[in-house]
């Protein structure tokens, strides 16, 4: 994965209250040894403050940033966007006359994130992203992305470049448009709904999607 930012200033207000935290943890061990008369070396007490504010920032990072009640108490405002996300896209290749199924992985915590697209001919990969809670216009996802053709794509494909917008509509679902670098010079709409909150272990690994029986949708030749 690879670090994202946001323009909420959470991330400016979380480290010091989780130093807070860790000072109060520290003094509070310092206090329960003396009162049962163990002692430590000095070597070890004393980091014992970043000790306990490593270990509080690597929970949060993985853990407590996507729980419920630190979401109410407004300390975090990123959304858990983490998981397998299925659906279509529309793309200027063949003039937007079909939707074209896809899977996205996202894989997240509150510092680092990983965006995996595949569709029957290719896998891209997220580089750089960038998360906007603030917009009037609602919760955006935008990333820069590498696409890779798989081994069974034409000819005419080859590596590439692009950026996404995906917004989170009230329904819940990741909507938005993607343009492809100067190579392939398309752009397109993409629509997908979250399957499940557990994005797949491998999504480097998917090399087919499933096709719809629908007759509108067909193999992308990429993005």
């Amino acid at each position: 994965m690879h670090g994202y930012s946001t323009d909420s200033d959470e991330r400016r207000v979380v480290p010091l209250f989780l130093a807070l935290v860790a000072i109060s943890l520290a003094w509070l061990s310092s206090k329960f040894l003396a009162v049962i008369h163990f002692s430590i070396p000095w070597w070890v007490d004393a980091p014992s403050l970043m000790a306990f504010y490593g270990a509080l920032y690597a929970l949060f990072d993985r853990h407590l940033w996507k729980n419920g009640f630190v979401c109410k108490l407004g300390l975090v405002r990123i959304p858990n966007l983490a998981g397998c996300w299925r659906g279509y896209l529309i793309s200027s290749f063949d003039g937007h006359a079909k939707r074209h199924n896809l899977v996205i992985n996202i894989f997240q915590t509150w510092t680092q994130l990983a965006v995996f697209l595949a569709t029957t001919t290719s896998v891209s990969r997220s580089c750089a992203a960038v998360i906007q809670v603030g917009d009037p216009e609602g919760v955006a996802l935008i990333y820069q992305y590498q696409n890779q053709p798989l081994v069974g794509a034409a000819r005419t494909m080859h590596m590439h470049f692009g950026t996404a917008m995906l917004r989170v509509s009230n329904g819940g679902c990741l909507v938005g448009d993607y343009y492809s670098g100067r190579d392939r010079r398309t752009f397109g709409r993409i629509c997908c709904r979250r399957q499940s909150a557990n994005a797949k272990k491998n999504p480097e690994s998917v090399s087919t999607v499933n096709r719809d029986k629908d007759s509108r949708t067909s193999a992308v030749p990429g993005l």
